[in-house]
């Protein structure tokens, strides 16, 4: 089997059917379909139950709920496929996806990881274009990603990505204290270590007026990759990779520790301490480690705007 494609499932009844849909219609049949439900209370399994009924491609697993990183962990263990292609259960493809995967692994057979692009839609229509820094139509491995000029899409989404399968062995499986960001975390560490490639095509659908969306949920900072920014320590060698990560947590704790929520300030007080201080402007050791008013203050006069 060439493809695996993985599907965690919580409690989408409403968007299940067409995102495994999306799946069966696609033009390349060279794929098995890994469905893992991680303890939905909804009828999502009896709708993914009866899909396995209907096509001998797809398989359920069902597991006690975890989150998303440990389904999609069950589902790598479980998958059989050379590459994995991840697909969240309310998101869709378009017909080519895995046909253009499938050219793009052959095209750059060096990589690890191969993204398409993804637009993301309103009630079926695109509502905006997030600039990827690289030329319109682009197609081929991306270079200096972590200091990428005008990049504000993370170029790779949780469902517009194939995987090498064995790469898992190498940088480790998705980390299952998260529940935001996780995706980044994993790419991150990819891209650090190996050769990525991206071709600027919509092909994978982000459906925003899905239910139950972990973006319209409030999710813990502790179960959020800033809160952990020490986990990048091992990467200290890769320079580039290294700085991009600890900015990258100190900017988003930054706007938590100064927001207006302040129930969650003390976790990004103590999470900041973990930053690496020494590769950071001298800035960040006076938003973090001075009195509150005192790096509110500066926040205010250079950061927030």
């Amino acid at each position: 089997m060439k493809f695996s494609v993985i599907i965690p499932l919580y409690n989408k009844e409403k968007e299940i059917r067409r995102t495994v849909e999306s799946v069966l219609a696609q033009s390349c049949p060279d794929f098995e379909l890994v469905i893992i439900d991680d303890g939905s209370t909804d009828g999502s399994a009896a709708i993914a139950e009866a899909l396995c009924a209907e096509d001998p491609r797809i398989r359920l697993i069902r597991k006690a709920n975890g989150g998303v990183c440990s389904a999609r962990n069950a589902g790598i263990k479980a998958a059989s496929g050379e590459y994995v292609a991840l697909l969240d259960a309310d998101d869709t493809w378009d017909p080519d996806f895995l046909l253009e995967a499938e050219r793009m692994i052959a095209d750059f057979p060096e990589c690890a990881l191969w993204g398409l692009g993804f637009a993301e839609l309103y009630e079926g229509r695109p509502f905006r274009e997030l600039p990827t820094g690289l030329p319109k139509g682009f197609r081929g491995v991306v270079e200096n990603y972590f200091g990428m000029e005008g990049r504000v899409s993370d170029l790779f989404c949780s469902s517009s990505v194939i995987i090498r399968r064995t790469i898992f062995d190498r940088v480790g499986t998705f980390d299952e204290r998260l529940r935001y960001s996780e995706d980044i975390d994993m790419w991150w560490r990819i891209i650090a270590d190996f050769p990525v490639a991206y071709y600027d095509r919509a092909m994978a659908f982000y459906h925003y007026d899905a239910g139950n969306r972990a973006m319209n949920r409030r999710i813990p900072l502790e179960a959020s990759l800033p809160c952990y920014p020490e986990k990048f320590a091992p990467y200290k060698g890769n320079e580039p990779f290294y700085t991009f990560s600890q900015r990258w947590c100190g900017i988003k704790l930054r706007q938590i520790l100064f927001g207006p929520d302040k129930t969650q300030r003390g976790i990004a007080k103590e999470a900041a301490k973990k930053l690496d201080f020494s590769i950071l402007p001298i800035k960040y050791r006076l938003l973090f480690k001075t009195p509150h008013f005192i790096g509110k203050f500066i926040y205010n006069a250079t950061c927030k705007h």
